[in-house]
């Protein structure tokens, strides 16, 4: 079932010095030693105190979209959108010695389905989310580092995935409570939410039409997340990086909203430094959100494409991790891989039990991030917004000072169901969503604006 680390090195090696043999030098002349292997590299540096890594095993899935791996779909509700359509997975929680090669079996879901496995800080546990045989919905749950101690989170008819802890213990996790439906597919939506860590106070951190995905804690306590977001645009070109604070406040674009096509997803924060390692997967996403490894440099702004740099070309990987600058490791269909920022690869394990691997995590202690204090007023109706200088924006040129007198403020009205892949049920031709007008607010002399909106809504201006 395990195939050896150490093999991978030594045949990594062995065409390095085959390749000079054929290369036409003759033995009296001295020959280049051979570049260490990734894997050489990181157990003598940013995997010395590594032992073991987590990861999922489970089915494909049969949608090509990136985001429809949840429930069902609207047009016939025994038509599953989960890994293996409705038949029995091959969902297993494991972990990998990688000094042994020995894997270890922590859950079984015998025939139910596993994914998003994140270590907590201390390293003692694992939360995860599950679908046990039988059921349509994925649950939260947390198990101890050793298998033993599985308790459940979160319930419901609901689908609760991709948690991450916080820094303060509490849990971001993406979920379909929000009860609405892609506008332009039919399969229903995720955004993030956020629980404590026994999954009581659950409270909705993100007011977005459509799916949010794979948050992740930056290290000044931010949450790094895909959101796609196709107000009056493309929706098959805008599923992009953005962040928040935990709470849901302080939305941003992190990088790469203004650029059609791409799904940067699967994004997280690389240690000792400001950089990130994120999945760029091709045009409107590929499925198991498979893609290119990609470094984003975020000194150059949000716009700045010469900031991403692919780490490699050809066969597409899936949930990148980084251990280093110089040392990531990611699931490539039923293996996982060890990559440095060269692109060059070791086979770590190549799982032969059916199924393929997925969300590799290092099973090791880890810094907390900056606790970011809450500012929401959970029990206030509405919400405080305000705009320092409306002249200030990427598509001003040419509007003088003193031409904006108002902002018009709309809601952007999410779908309870959608039947179609394309705009006809609602316009023809026209825009996937209905928009309500809530009023409008005056603009200062200096371009600033201070309003409130309906809390928990999404909301866009027109000047």
């Amino acid at each position: 079932m395990t195939r050896s680390i150490f093999g991978a090195v030594a045949l990594s090696v062995g065409m390095s010095l085959v390749s000079v043999t054929f290369g036409g030098q003759s033995a009296s002349q001295p020959q280049k030693a051979a570049p260490p292997s990734p894997l050489k590299k990181a157990l003598a540096g940013p995997m010395t105190d590594v032992e073991e890594i987590v990861f999922c095993t489970r089915l494909a899935y049969e949608d090509g979209h990136w985001y429809a791996n949840i429930g069902y779909y609207c047009d016939d509700e025994n038509k599953k959108a989960y890994a293996g359509n409705g038949k029995p997975d091959v969902g297993k929680l494991c972990k990998l010695n990688i000094r042994t090669g020995e894997v270890t079996v922590l859950l079984d879901a015998r025939g139910g389905s596993i994914r998003d496995p994140q270590v907590h800080y201390d390293a003692q546990k694992i939360v995860f989310s599950y679908r046990k045989n039988g059921s349509d919905f994925y649950n939260l749950y947390e198990i101890n580092a050793d298998g033993s101690g599985l308790r459940q989170i979160t319930s419901g008819e609901f689908d609760d995935y991709e948690p991450i802890y916080l820094p303060d213990d509490r849990i971001i996790f993406v979920s379909t409570r929000c009860k609405r439906w892609v506008n332009c597919w039919m399969t229903q939506v995720g955004i993030m939410y956020r629980c404590n860590a026994d999954g009581s106070d659950i409270q909705q951190v993100s007011p977005n039409p459509e799916h949010d995905n794979t948050p992740w804690v930056l290290p000044d306590g931010r949450i790094l997340y895909t959101r796609w977001e196709y107000v009056d645009r493309s929706q098959v070109d805008y599923h992009h990086l953005w962040t928040s604070n935990p709470d849901g406040s302080c939305q941003a674009i992190y990088f790469g909203n203004m650029h059609p096509r791409t799904v940067m997803i699967d994004a997280k924060p690389i240690p000792g430094t400001d950089k990130i390692i994120a999945s760029f997967s091709p045009g409107h996403g590929a499925k198991d959100h498979a893609g290119i490894a990609t470094v984003v440099s975020p000194e150059k702004g949000p716009d700045d494409l010469s900031a991403a740099r692919p780490l490699h070309k050809g066969k597409l990987i899936k949930d990148p991790y980084a251990l280093s600058e110089d040392c990531f490791i990611a699931a490539r269909d039923n293996q996982i891989v060890l990559m440095d920022s060269n692109g060059q690869t070791n086979v770590l394990y190549a799982h032969t039990g059916g199924g393929n691997v997925h969300e590799p995590r290092p099973l090791t202690k880890r810094q907390r991030e900056k606790i970011i204090p809450d500012r929401v007023r959970w029990d206030q109706p509405t919400g405080r917004m305000v705009l320092a200088n409306v002249y200030d924006g990427r598509n001003m040129a040419g509007v003088q000072h003193g031409d904006i007198k108002k902002l018009l403020v709309l809601e952007v009205l999410p779908k309870q169901v959608n039947f179609s892949g394309g705009p006809d049920l609602l316009t023809w031709l026209g825009t996937f969503s209905l928009e309500r007008v809530l009023g409008t607010v005056p603009v200062e002399e200096d371009g600033s604006a201070y309003f409130e909106v309906p809390a928990n809504r999404p909301v866009f201006f027109v000047a």
